[in-house]
């Protein structure tokens, strides 16, 4: 139940009081990055972290109550510290697909992607008819151009 604006480095912060904070691991959204309110942290000693999450279970942090407690080491699976005590860094996907959307095509790209609407339009069309819907539309296939036929002229 940890509260909004309380990350990895007020955490770490925080807890320090009791004692050295090894690592801190908290959990975030893959997709938005936002905290999932629940965090796991590694102090120095096991003496320390009993006494940590003694003092600290149950108590009202920025109007959220906290829940602690000290995992064994059976309870402690071996990636859960993978990436921890490392600063979150937000990558910007709206960014990203605005770019991949935006690039240039190559003519051989652009062809393919036409030929794969024209694939999917005539699917469209077959759903359709097997649904036995009259419904009679020009096609993609009919709106694209034909592409040009080489000649070859003898001399």
């Amino acid at each position: 139940h940890i509260p909004h604006g309380f990350y990895e480095k007020q955490l770490k912060e925080y807890f320090s009081q009791f004692g050295r904070v090894t690592k801190v691991r908290l959990s975030r959204s893959k997709k938005t990055g936002k905290s999932k309110h629940y965090a796991f942290l590694e102090f120095g000693s096991a003496e320390v972290a009993a006494i940590a999450a003694g003092a600290m279970d149950g108590y009202m942090l920025l109007s959220q109550k906290l829940a602690a407690r000290v995992l064994g080491k059976e309870e402690v699976h071996p990636d859960l510290f993978k990436g921890a005590n490392r600063v979150f860094k937000k990558v910007p996907w709206g960014n990203i697909e605005r770019e991949r959307h935006n690039r240039a095509r190559t003519p051989a790209g652009e062809e393919r992607r036409v030929r794969q609407a024209v694939e999917r339009d005539q699917r469209r069309q077959q759903r359709i008819a097997k649904a036995g819907i009259e419904y009679e539309y020009e096609g993609l296939a009919a709106v694209v151009p034909k592409k040009a036929k080489k000649t070859k002229f003898e001399d």
